[in-house]
Parts: structure tokens; sequence; C-alpha cells
């Protein structure tokens, strides 16, 4: 691990979370042939048993190592009131649970840590990659391959309105707004996981990710948004400049915009209104 420390997290902290999300990833790899499956809200819902046995093996380990903080899984059966204050690890065992259903390679392991509700550190792990990103404000974004040295990503180019944009929109979105596919200069990419798609604008894959429908949850965020604030990429809603995270509510109820810089102004010419 790069010999370098936060305020926040020490680098033994940094190795035990890369280690620990490196094998929950393995572990969903392993468990992918024989999982089970069953609707949560409906049928575009779905969690499996290697959501379960990830949830329950990332929260025992962490509640472990910090005892005295809030951690809080999407898998909880029931969640307990989530304080504004203080540290709080948001986990996500798999994000992308469809993907991961279908066996595409887009989904992810993330854990996200809150400190007074801002986003300050997380650690997403892609299994099919074999790769682990993380990060914070401060410290910088890295990528960790397997059997590789850490990466630092350098910071990236900023988005201008000429530019040709790789535009990345989840299926409700662009169902919702098809005239977003008929923009001048812009291709849609489609991608599973938040933190792959925050990886992929990282690794100059994509431009930026956009969310519009306002039903993304905390823990889908907290680790990619602190990656992304790491390195620099804005980070906020068509409205306004930052993501908020409204504690103890764990649904954003606003758009989201994650992306290279000039990406918000980008965004709010081009996505306001339908361009016809």
């Amino acid at each position: 691990m790069p010999q370098t420390m936060t305020s926040l997290l020490k680098d033994d902290e940094i190795s035990f979370f890369l280690e620990l999300i490196r094998r929950a990833g393995q572990i969903a790899v392993a468990m992918r042939a024989t999982v089970d499956i069953r609707e949560k809200s409906g049928p575009m819902d779905q969690v499996t048993t290697a959501d379960l046995e990830l949830s329950r093996i990332l929260v025992d380990e962490i509640s472990r190592a910090y005892p005295h903080d809030t951690v809080v899984s999407e898998e909880d059966a029931e969640l307990g009131d989530i304080p504004q204050t203080g540290r709080v690890w948001m986990i996500d065992p798999i994000d992308g649970t469809n993907n991961y259903i279908k066996n595409d390679g887009q989904y992810a392991v993330m854990i996200g840590l809150l400190i007074d509700a801002v986003p300050v550190f997380g650690f997403v792990y892609a299994p099919a990659e074999q790769t682990a990103y993380y990060g914070g404000p401060g410290f910088g974004a890295w990528k960790w391959a397997d059997k590789a040295d850490p990466v630092k990503f350098a910071p990236l180019e900023t988005l201008t309105l000429e530019d040709r944009v790789r535009l990345m929109m989840g299926f409700r979105d662009r169902k919702r707004h098809p005239w977003i596919e008929r923009l001048p200069k812009v291709q849609l990419i489609r991608t599973g996981s938040i933190g792959i798609k925050v990886a992929w604008v990282l690794e100059g894959r994509a431009d930026l990710f956009v969310h519009m429908a306002g039903k993304l949850k905390t823990w889908d965020t907290a680790g990619p948004v602190s990656i992304a604030l790491a390195n620099g990429l804005d980070v906020g809603t068509i409205d306004i400049d930052e993501l908020k995270f409204e504690l103890p509510s764990i649904l954003h109820e606003t758009s989201v915009i994650i992306g290279r810089q000039g990406s918000l102004k980008w965004c709010r010419h081009f996505l306001l209104e339908p361009q016809e």
C-alpha cells in the first residue's frame, strides 16, 4: 500500500478495507453459480444470497474494528436511526445486483465513510476486473489492481460545452428522456454499478454520469462520491454544486451528477429542457 496518511484513515486502516472489500468480492464470484434470488420491492429490485452474505461479513468486520461508529448496509433488515453527526459507514454489498445476476461484470462491492453527513473516504471493488478504487478528498483517488502496485489517478481535463460527451445514464432515465439520445455530440454508454461508473470516468472510458430520477440511496453514492471528490470531479445536482447527504434519510431526492470538471455546467446547459 502507498506510504501515505490522511487525518481520517491511516495506512493500516486503508489496507484493512482493501483486503476486506477484495475478500468480499472474491466471495461474490465464488457464490455466483449457486446463488438464490428473490424480489424485494418488485421484479426490478432483487436481492441474492450473496448480497446477504457479503452484508453480514462487511457489517461484522467493520463493526468489530470500529465499535463506536455507525454501520449501515443496504441489506439491513431494519435500519435504525442514522445519526447526522459522527462517523457512519455506508455499505452496498453488491451494487448492481441485476448485473451480478446476469453475470456481465458490471457490479461492485462498495464502502463509504461519512463524517457529519459529508463523504470523506470510499472503497469500490470490481470483482470482474479484480481491481479496487479508493480515496477521499485530500488523499487522492487510487487504483489497485490485484498483484500490482497502487496507482494514483491524475487530474482530468475540464469538460467543455463543445466536447463530444460519453454520457452514462440508467435505463429508466433513458426511457423517460428519449430526447437525450438526439443531443448532438452525445454518446450514451450503458454500465451498471455507480462505483463502476465513477471508475470509468477516472479511467477515461466515459465523461460523466447523470441520474435524473431522484431515487438513489446513500449507500449507492457514499463510496463513489468520496472517490470522485478525491480526484476533483464535479459532484452535484442539476440545481446545486454539491450532493447533500440528508441523514437520517437514506434517499437522495434529487438528480445526481458525477463527472469531469465542467459536467455540472454541461448538464445545466443541455439537460434542463428537452432539445427539440
